[in-house]
């Protein structure tokens, strides 16, 4: 029985105006269904539309290969209703992706070849806009495939030496999955792409990620115990990031967003951050409505009753970075409803910043045990604030912390 299963044998044409999308699925179908292999993308361009990968098939993109996602918004169908999760309650009430997979195990997209997905379509380009300033608007917040490669209750998956570029959306998303690995990948995405998240961390356990050079007009590395999308709340947890390299207009890292429930048991260490707004990001917003993230009005239902959000026993260490915020920014709404924020520690930090780590908080909401260990931040001089009242430090309502050969100055 083979195991190389060559799209260009299913139909597949390396023409970019041809559409390949059932010959990569019929290959993809009959790889899972003789049970498993490569699926195998040879040299050239192919243009396609939503896929869906099955168990134990390894989708190979080779060298001088590439993946080009459609343009055309009306050939992205909705995900449909399905036991693994709550499609009712998608981020932005959006439904739509590119590559998908759910319920499946021991899959993997590999190989050193570019997915485009071909995002700037989807968006009003306005080159007049400069990076940091703002973002593009999209033409549509539920009309886009707002997913890129979107794993569902997956155990056991595998992205490898990839080159993503132009999303429209998330790069990834991994929700409630099992054992991940991503590794070596590279993601572009122009920083004023609006929503462009990286590796995007929702209710999983046993995560790896290395070696990786991400920049995005969003987050790069996502961490989330996602609750809505589910009968109960599923915490995330254990998952590792390092030798990384990270440049992002949002957040280099952000852990919890509204609605969240655990964060726990996660390590990021031996990273670049390159400009970047802010270095990590603990934020929990406002619980207004209409939400601004999921946005909550038309047709999408009302948030479910939640758990209180929590983040706990979070290392970072062996950090060089540069932000245009707070190296470490917890900002905490008073509405929110949260639980504890507690055991954070920075331990060998060179930053240079707009502005100090920051905690904003209230004294119910339990910030509690944040180290900084040899961390030395240097304040860029800003305009405007001669007087010195960007270098104050502001830890309001946080308890226990622990300044161990810290440092923050004023550049020269």
């Amino acid at each position: 029985m083979k195991s190389i299963y060559d799209i260009r044998d299913y139909g597949a044409s390396p023409d970019p105006q041809f559409d390949s999308t059932k010959a990569i699925q019929e290959a993809i179908d009959q790889c899972n269904k003789n049970g498993g292999g490569t699926v195998l993308v040879a040299d050239g361009t192919y243009l396609f539309y939503p896929l869906r990968l099955k168990s134990n098939v390894r989708l190979e993109i080779a060298w001088n290969a590439t993946l080009l996602a459609g343009s055309d918004p009306e050939k992205y169908p909705l995900i449909e209703p399905n036991d693994v999760w709550d499609v009712d309650y998608a981020l932005r009430g959006n439904r739509r992706c590119v590559i998908y997979a759910e319920g499946q195990e021991h899959i993997a997209i590999v190989g050193q070849g570019k997915i485009d997905f071909q995002g700037t379509t989807f968006v009003n380009v306005d080159e007049e806009l400069k990076p940091f300033a703002g973002h593009w608007k999209r033409k549509s917040d539920t009309m886009i495939p707002g997913r890129g490669l979107f794993f569902v209750g997956c155990t056991d998956v595998r992205l490898e030496d990839l080159f993503l570029t132009n999303p429209a959306g998330w790069f990834t998303w991994f929700l409630n999955c099992q054992r991940v690995l991503v590794r070596g990948v590279t993601m572009r995405a122009d920083l004023r792409m609006p929503n462009s998240d990286g590796i995007h961390f929702g209710s999983c356990d046993n995560c790896r990620v290395s070696d990786c050079d991400i920049s995005t007009g969003d987050d790069c590395i996502i961490v989330r115990g996602m609750q809505e999308q589910f009968d109960k709340s599923i915490p995330c947890q254990n998952v590792t990031v390092t030798n990384c390299i990270l440049q992002s207009s949002t957040s280099a890292v952000r852990i919890g967003w509204t609605h969240d429930g655990i964060q726990r048991n996660c390590t990021f260490s031996n990273l670049v951050i390159k400009e970047s707004r802010d270095g990590f990001s603990i934020i929990v917003p406002p619980m207004r409505n209409p939400q601004p993230d999921p946005p909550r009005y038309g047709d999408f239902p009302p948030p479910k009753e939640v758990e209180p959000f929590a983040v706990e026993n979070i290392s970072i260490s062996n950090i060089v970075a540069d932000t245009h915020g707070p190296l470490l920014n917890i900002r905490l709404a008073p509405d929110a409803k949260v639980d504890y924020v507690r055991r954070i520690a920075f331990r060998g930090v060179q930053a240079v910043s707009d502005r100090p780590p920051s905690v904003v908080a209230l004294p119910e909401q339990n910030v509690s045990d944040l180290e900084f260990t040899d961390v030395d931040i240097e304040l860029r001089a800003i305009p405007g604030k001669d007087d010195g009242s960007n270098a104050n430090i502001r830890f309001q309502n946080a308890q226990n912390i622990l300044l161990n050969n810290f440092r923050i100055r004023k550049s020269c």
